[in-house]
């Protein structure tokens, strides 16, 4: 076997051995992500940056994604939860439809094939500013204000609003 066929096995080799050694030594070993995209908002998967850094960039304007412009909807809303459901993006929030203590507070849907384009389909569930032809989806009192919706991939979980 000739000097240069075996080079790049002793340098394989000799890499190998000093990955070794450093766990030895008590290095930490990489974390495994997998095929996941990952974030990166803090170092905890860096292990070290040589000239680079890290920095979030700023946000910028792309327009107006959903008006409120109904009845139901008020001039309180807010508290967007956005979920991606399989091919879906479903938004939930809270609109205001009159009163006073918590009262005429409703939660609202609205859903996306694209997470841009938004639209509020007429679920006729409940009665919001004397109509059932609205989006609204949750009309009681307190749980409105604090409506925390998420995506159970449970396997047996119920499909849907339970």
């Amino acid at each position: 076997m000739t000097f240069q066929k075996l080079l790049p096995w002793a340098r394989l080799t000799a890499g190998a051995i000093a990955l070794a050694a450093g766990n030895l030594r008590g290095a930490e070993p990489p974390i495994d992500i997998g095929s996941h995209r990952e974030l990166f908002v803090d170092r905890y998967l860096v292990g070290k940056l040589e000239n680079a850094s890290l920095q979030l960039h700023e946000p910028h304007d792309e327009g107006q994604v959903l008006r409120y412009d109904q009845p139901w909807e008020g001039p309180f809303c807010g508290y967007c939860t956005v979920i991606k459901d399989g091919d879906q993006f479903r938004l939930y929030y809270r609109g205001k439809a009159g009163g006073s203590d918590g009262h005429g507070e409703v939660t609202c849907y609205a859903e996306s094939a694209d997470g841009t384009h938004w639209g509020k389909p007429n679920l006729g569930l409940h009665e919001a500013a004397g109509t059932r032809d609205n989006n609204v989806m949750l009309t009681t009192p307190g749980v409105t204000h604090n409506f925390s919706p998420f995506l159970d991939t449970r396997e047996g979980a119920p499909a849907g609003w339970t």
